[in-house]
């Protein structure tokens, strides 16, 4: 399924950035804002069929307001799937600690919303599912029509050669 058209893409990136803007407020006070600030505008973003949420240059505690306020947003907004970059942890001592706090908090909200779902999203990224019907299939790993057609295609030359070979 593709990303909300027009104005619903824009309404949901805008109902993010309004939910996240007490924690861009906050995040100017981290002690490396001036070399890598957290903004609504450069960290919220539509990227392609999906919602993406950077939790890079946050600390821990921030990345968790802002992931609890998305998950509290979330039953509001027109698409299915919102996407949390975690990044891989460099800048954190010892084990990442956001890929383990964002996973944390989205099996917590899945455990309170029946139908909700939790999934890697990539390298760095995790995914809540809100509404597979909704949702883009490469957030929910479905197959597209695409492949299925490749498939059938595949298929359809691998019997026309084998018939050839008989002959």
């Amino acid at each position: 399924m593709e990303a909300p058209s027009g104005g619903a893409e824009i309404d949901d990136l805008k109902r993010v950035q309004k939910a996240l803007a007490p924690v861009a407020t906050s995040a100017r006070e981290q002690r490396w804002d001036a070399e890598r600030p957290w903004r609504t505008e450069t960290h919220c973003w539509w990227e392609q069929d999906r919602l993406v949420v950077d939790l890079h240059d946050l600390g821990a505690g921030l990345a968790r307001q802002a992931v609890v306020a998305v998950v509290d947003l979330a039953p509001k907004l027109s698409t299915g799937a919102v996407t949390f970059v975690t990044g891989r942890g460099r800048h954190s001592v010892g084990k990442a600690v956001l890929g383990k706090m964002v996973a944390e908090v989205l099996a917590g909200a899945c455990q309170d919303h029946p139908g909700w779902r939790a999934a890697p999203g990539g390298l760095g990224r995790q995914v809540l599912i809100t509404d597979p019907t909704r949702a883009p299939a490469g957030a929910t790993g479905e197959l597209g029509w695409g492949f299925w057609v490749g498939v059938a295609i595949f298929f359809g030359l691998a019997i026309w050669a084998c018939l050839g070979r008989l002959q």
